[in-house]
């Protein structure tokens, strides 16, 4: 038996509300505050037949549990990565699988997206199912907002790269937020674990030279920063000074990994790379390890959505990025509770938490008197609707630009 909390059971009644309203929502709800449980009672509650769409096996897997736990026997799983694919009245399934039967779901009376910050609303495989159907959508995230990159048409063109609601693009899937767990709410009930933050040094990732997207840095310029902020080293030290069981690290390349797995095993200290090419068994070895304490853990570009790891005690953040969904990932890693943890530390060696801000400080707002226009906003400012490249509030601006041709045209 699972007694919902507060916030959980408003998430529940405002997905409920979406589906009467028959007007495509989004649930937010941070990492930790129990997503898996909301998407099961709003099955269990609306007895519609369902899909539940999951990016990863890793977070299907803990949706599944929470469904059987709910005490829902009828349920498919439509996932090649889980080696079945069969339907039931609520079928749980993975983008990439189900993609290519779009025809089997035509009875189908509801779809939920667990991170449906993934969802593009101009092109993709979600885009193509969720239009295929034409029924109710429910998003749930911790992130409600994409990056996208785009000129600047007013003036002089410029390059902007800007992170955005997923209510305020064109076009749009999702015409609407119903529910917003606080970030702060959660840390003051005591849900979440306190934070201490080492994120003081030089690094300013404004003097790496952007990639073609602007979305990202130059690989090769990137490395070459790196390497002048003594990030390898930096990181070695981190590690050694660290009094944490759990030690996370963050990094961007392979051939830094491989440096800090060799300082630090010339310390007698055990630590292993977990990346994209790693073999599935190596992978579960590696983490059982890590999660008995007996070594540290290097990942390269994964470990980030879905990894559910509670005791997590530190965290380095050896790589620069500009992507907050990316940032909000990595810190809602440490964010659980565990028994025998008293707080994560994360250890910024590049510049993250200068440019975001503390996860604990991040509240979204309602910049319009309740006409959502969302907007995050941390103890460092605006994160949503900022030019990434050049630092401008792209909201100051267009209301400066609505007021200039307001003027121009005697309004």
């Amino acid at each position: 038996m699972f007694i919902l909390r507060k916030y959980q059971e408003a998430a529940v009644a405002a997905g409920l509300e979406i589906i009467k309203s028959k007007k495509n929502g989004v649930l937010v709800l941070p990492t930790a505050s129990g997503k898996s449980l909301v998407i099961a009672e709003i099955v269990k509650r609306s007895r519609l037949k369902t899909i539940v769409l999951q990016p990863t096996k890793e977070i299907l897997e803990q949706n599944l549990e929470k469904l059987f736990a709910f005490g829902m026997n009828d349920v498919g799983i439509f996932s090649a990565s889980m080696n079945e694919k069969t339907i039931g009245k609520v079928t749980i399934a993975t983008i990439g699988s189900i993609i290519k039967h779009k025809t089997r779901f035509k009875e189908f009376e509801l779809i939920i997206v667990d991170e449906c910050d993934l969802v593009n609303s101009k092109t993709g495989q979600y885009e193509e199912f969720i239009s295929s159907l034409g029924i109710p959508v429910i998003g749930t995230t911790a992130t409600p907002y994409r990056m996208r990159y785009y000129l600047n048409s007013f003036g002089n063109a410029e390059p902007v790269v800007e992170s955005r609601f997923l209510t305020r693009t064109r076009p749009r899937i999702f015409s609407t937020i119903k529910h917003i767990t606080q970030i702060p709410d959660m840390f003051d009930k005591g849900y979440l674990c306190p934070i201490k933050y080492d994120a003081e040094n030089t690094y300013d990732s404004n003097k790496i030279k952007n990639n073609s997207t602007g979305q990202g840095y130059d690989e090769k310029a990137l490395l070459t920063y790196n390497h002048g902020q003594k990030i390898i080293s930096r990181t070695v030290k981190a590690v050694k000074e660290s009094s944490a069981k759990h030690v996370l690290i963050f990094m961007h390349f392979r051939e830094e990994s491989g440096q800090v797995i060799n300082e630090l095993k010339n310390l007698d200290i055990r630590c292993e790379e977990i990346a994209g090419i790693t073999k599935k068994q190596d992978r579960e070895n590696i983490l059982r390890e890590f999660r008995a304490g007996r070594t540290c853990a290097i990942n390269v570009g994964v470990l980030t959505c879905g990894y559910d790891f509670p005791e997590l005690d530190h965290i380095i953040l050896a790589r620069p990025t500009k992507s907050l969904r990316l940032y909000s990932q990595i810190c809602g890693r440490g964010l659980r509770i565990a028994e025998g943890k008293e707080c994560c530390i994360i250890t910024d060696l590049c510049d993250n938490v200068k440019r975001f801000g503390e996860i604990n400080s991040f509240v979204i707002e309602d910049v319009s008197d309740g006409k959502e226009l969302w907007r995050l906003k941390s103890n460092k400012g605006y994160l949503t609707g900022v030019n990434l490249i050049t630092g401008k509030d792209l909201e100051e601006r267009q209301m400066t630009n609505a007021l200039y041709y307001a003027v121009k045209n005697g309004q």
